[in-house]
């Protein structure tokens, strides 16, 4: 559930958005997990290796009622990948016949894999490193969250974050590798996104608008808590490690609340309520499908059936938002935020 205190920065109309769509992801993980279980009983298949990680927005507890969930399995070992990935895709469907959402196929991002593979230095900038990779590993470090498993995700997520943090990458003094990552999987997203997401059949619109709102937040709310944690620790160390992989257990709303909740509470309130209308607009069917029939060449033509103007509006208020907040910021903060991720 929302902290009550967070809640409490915002008007009730959103407050009630943020408080919804925690239940329904919490139904959804919930609901999955007992499912997995029940499938590895049948198939008397052991997953004490194994740990079901779901991103995107159910893993940053934001979806509402429309949904899919994105499902990534990472095994502990090699052996304990080959003797469940025969039975992937048999589960997936098992959960698709099951709960209410489309379940991921298990294919590029939501393949199977192994904490190894996702940690080892050719993959991490190294000769072996692409989207695909990246993608998955800041994903599960940044918004993932277990499903189900023997396998703790705070240990997968501690293990991807030792990999950054190791001594000869960052100097000692703070994770730089991992900002940098952070930063290039934002930038992957936004470059070039219209015919990326065309050529695997997706509509831009509704593509450009979580890139302007969903992901804007991600980022934003992960570059902060990095930021505000170097404050207290200037040359990182193990509890800055520690207090990051709490900060990544969290929701990239309630991130941003603990960041800003003492130095700037009102301008965050704003910036949360804007946040809700556009979650609040995803929701609804007839709005998604309404975003998917916007041609780029009409996008600001002054319709009813068009949706765009209004949500751009929205996603603009947002960045203003963002903007107002950063240069709100402490010296020291705002310094940190900007070398290390936007400039």
């Amino acid at each position: 559930m929302v902290a009550n205190d967070l809640l409490k920065c915002m008007k009730s109309e959103s407050a009630a958005v943020y408080e919804r769509a925690s239940r329904w992801c919490d139904d959804r993980v919930g609901e999955a997990g007992t499912h997995i279980c029940e499938f590895a009983t049948e198939n008397r298949l052991d997953l004490t290796q194994i740990c079901f990680v779901t991103v995107g927005s159910i893993g940053r507890r934001e979806a509402l009622d429309a949904s899919d969930m994105d499902l990534v399995p990472i095994a502990d070992s090699n052996d304990a990948l080959n003797e469940y990935k025969d039975f992937d895709r048999a589960l997936r469907q098992y959960l698709r016949e099951r709960m209410s959402v489309e379940i991921s196929k298990g294919e590029q991002l939501t393949r199977p894999t192994t904490i190894c593979k996702l940690v080892a230095r050719e993959r991490i900038g190294g000769s072996k490193d692409n989207n695909r990779h990246l993608t998955r590993r800041i994903l599960v470090l940044t918004e993932g969250r277990e499903v189900a498993g023997g396998y703790d995700l705070n240990a997968v997520r501690k293990t991807i974050l030792e990999a950054y943090g190791a001594e000869e990458r960052s100097s000692g003094r703070h994770i730089l590798s991992l900002c940098n990552d952070i930063a290039r999987y934002y930038r992957t997203l936004c470059i070039e996104y219209k015919p990326k997401v065309e050529a695997l059949g997706s509509d831009w619109c509704t593509r450009n608008l979580k890139l302007r709102h969903s992901r804007k937040i991600w980022y934003f709310s992960t570059i902060v808590s990095i930021a505000k944690l170097a404050e207290r620790h200037l040359r990182g160390g193990p509890e800055y490690e520690q207090e990051l992989l709490q900060e990544f257990a969290i929701s990239p709303v309630e991130r941003l609340f603990r960041a800003l909740q003492d130095v700037q509470r009102t301008e965050l309130g704003q910036l949360l309520e804007t946040y809700a209308s556009f979650l609040e607009f995803m929701s609804k069917d007839d709005h998604r499908r309404k975003l998917s029939e916007v041609s780029f060449e009409d996008r600001y033509e002054n319709a009813l059936a068009n949706p765009f103007p209004v949500m751009k509006l929205n996603s603009d208020l947002l960045h203003r938002h963002v903007v107002d907040i950063i240069e709100g910021m402490q010296q020291s903060t705002r310094r940190h935020v900007l070398d290390w991720f936007l400039l």
